[in-house]
């Protein structure tokens, strides 16, 4: 699904960084560390434990050249979810800082698309028959 800034309040960049802050720049689902801003590759690197570290390598085959490793930097960016896929509900408890890698998880679920093709209905002005 695309990203509609026009859905979210103006204040959300201050309301996406005060949920990450929060939550210590960690993701509250996995516990994954995340990059803070302005933070550079190497100094997330020297913070991770070894065991996010495996993380940041993926091997791949290639063609030409077999199995080679890939870095992976996307896994660690926090990003700040709505749980009921309503980018208008920012109430503290409808939101939740995950990684990219959660958060993927959580909006690819049968439950998830089906919410957001629901308020895209509700937005074009279908009514709610369900609540």
């Amino acid at each position: 699904m695309t990203w509609t800034r026009e859905l979210y309040p103006d204040s959300w960049e201050q309301i996406a960084h005060s949920v990450k802050q929060e939550a210590g720049w960690c993701c509250e689902e996995c516990g994954r560390p995340c990059r803070k801003p302005g933070e550079k590759e190497g100094q997330i690197l020297d913070r991770l434990s070894a065991y996010w570290k495996d993380d940041w390598m993926e091997s791949v085959w290639d063609e030409d050249f077999g199995w080679v490793d890939v870095e992976k930097p996307t896994r660690f960016v926090l990003t700040v979810a709505h749980l009921d896929h309503r980018p208008e509900n920012c109430a503290r408890d409808n939101l939740k800082a995950l990684c990219s890698v959660c958060h993927l998880k959580l909006d690819n679920t049968t439950s998830a698309r089906f919410q957001k093709q629901q308020a895209k209905a509700e937005r074009a002005g279908q009514l709610t028959l369900i609540s």
